[in-house]
């Protein structure tokens, strides 16, 4: 249920439904993503089992907004700072179900708070970690990966898995804009990716590889789009 990644970074998995969650230690105590609303106690047994309440932690970061990544929140908000890409904040404050998709897994619609209302390029100094926002819309228009450019470390939320596993693409987001953040992603020097699902990996350029063919394989006009943003 925990894993220490490195010093001072743990992964915590706190339920099936729920996304990996995050917790960097340092100047400032950072959760990235916080898991599902039912999933909550479990997440708290993992801040536990690190040494940390859920008091301790400054600022909880979503990488979108869909409530397996945003369901913590309504615990962790009367304490914690709560930020999100702008263009997903809007949806989670204003309960925008038919993306967050909170109702159909029994979980609040209304009642989240988001306090940082981020963009590309902002960053995160937590002193000995450096997180800078990246939009990476496609799988919700709202997504965005965070990274750390000088551990090379990136946590990709929906945006990319290891090897190759497709992330799916709602209603809010595109599959022109999905290719087009992975090519970002690829002009990144990365070592090591951090999901929201699956396992960690250290092959960022072969996952990301792998993902286009993947997309190319199962969406028929992919091979075009590849071709436009390659200027092929």
């Amino acid at each position: 249920m925990v894993k220490k990644v490195m010093e001072d970074l743990y992964q915590i998995r706190p339920g099936k439904l729920s996304s990996h969650v995050y917790l960097i230690l340092g100047d400032i105590n950072i959760l990235i993503d916080s898991g599902t609303a039912d999933d909550f106690p479990k997440l708290k047994e993992g801040l536990d089992h690190v040494g940390i309440k859920p008091e301790d932690v400054d600022v909880v970061i979503n990488t979108h907004e869909h409530f397996d990544h945003i369901g913590g929140n309504i615990y962790l908000q009367k304490h914690s700072l709560i930020g999100a890409y702008k263009y997903a904040a809007v949806k989670i404050v204003y309960g925008d179900d038919e993306v967050t998709h909170c109702r159909a897994h029994g979980q609040e619609v209304i009642g989240y708070k988001v306090h940082l209302w981020m963009n590309h390029e902002d960053v995160i100094d937590a002193g000995r970690w450096f997180l800078k926002v990246i939009h990476t819309p496609g799988h919700t228009s709202g997504s965005m990966c965070l990274y750390e450019p000088r551990k090379r470390i990136l946590f990709s939320g929906d945006t990319l898995f290891a090897n190759g596993v497709i992330s799916n693409i709602y209603d809010s987001g595109s599959l022109g804009e999905y290719f087009n953040s992975l090519r970002r992603l690829n002009t990144l020097k990365i070592k090591l990716l951090l999901p929201g699902h699956g396992w960690i990996s250290e092959n960022i350029e072969e996952d990301i590889e792998k993902t286009i063919k993947s997309v190319i394989n199962k969406f028929p006009e992919a091979e075009r789009l590849k071709r436009l943003f390659s200027g092929e």
